[in-house]
């Protein structure tokens, strides 16, 4: 038996996301909100601190929080199923070329690159779908560029993707933690009540 002991450091990596194109980038910043203009728009950074939020409410015993984990755990798998669809749409259209003709996927000789910060497991299923989006946008961008489809179909399909990232952003927007514990519920405290009635 050995009596050696250890002080290590904690473990560290660094995690960034690539993303090849406008549309993407669009999705991982966001809108602001501007006097008269279009209403703010949530973008992943945003999506990634609700989540982390939610997460800490919940090891807190927060049951609102534990239900909005569900919800989003539930919207996540539906969102990235739905974009696995899209994709595998776009891929399919290239099997319409000629014989003969080889055509690589594109991708940015200078990507964005953004540092990913994340304490919530499932907030990384939210870049995952990101990431897909990304790689939907290079294939529709392509297939219209080689005239596959029209310029119309590619940006009709653009914006039902974007509309399933926005949907889940929104959905994550919605949260609002109780900041209270399930005890607070048993014992029928003033705040659980109010809680109750929101």
């Amino acid at each position: 038996m050995s009596d050696y002991t250890f002080n290590m450091g904690p473990l560290r990596s660094a995690i960034h996301i690539q993303l090849h194109t406008h549309n993407a980038t669009r999705l991982w910043t966001g809108r602001r909100a501007t006097e008269n203009g279009p209403a703010p728009i949530i973008g992943m950074p945003r999506f990634i601190e609700i989540l982390n939020q939610m997460r800490i409410a919940a090891e807190h015993n927060d049951p609102y929080a534990d239900l909005w984990m569900l919800r989003m755990e539930e919207k996540l798998a539906q969102s990235r199923k739905m974009m696995q669809v899209m994709l595998d749409q776009a891929k399919a259209m290239f099997s319409e070329l000629p014989e003969g003709i080889d055509i690589e996927n594109c991708f940015n000789v200078q990507p964005a690159r953004f540092p990913l910060f994340i304490n919530a497991p499932l907030a990384y299923q939210g870049v995952y779908l990101l990431t897909d989006f990304d790689q939907l946008t290079r294939q529709l961008l392509l297939a219209s560029h080689i005239a596959v489809i029209s310029r119309r179909e590619m940006h009709n399909r653009l914006n039902n993707g974007a509309t399933v990232i926005r949907s889940t952003f929104g959905l994550a927007q919605k949260y609002h933690g109780s900041g209270l514990t399930r005890q607070d519920f048993i014992d029928d405290t003033p705040q659980a009540r109010a809680a109750i009635e929101r």
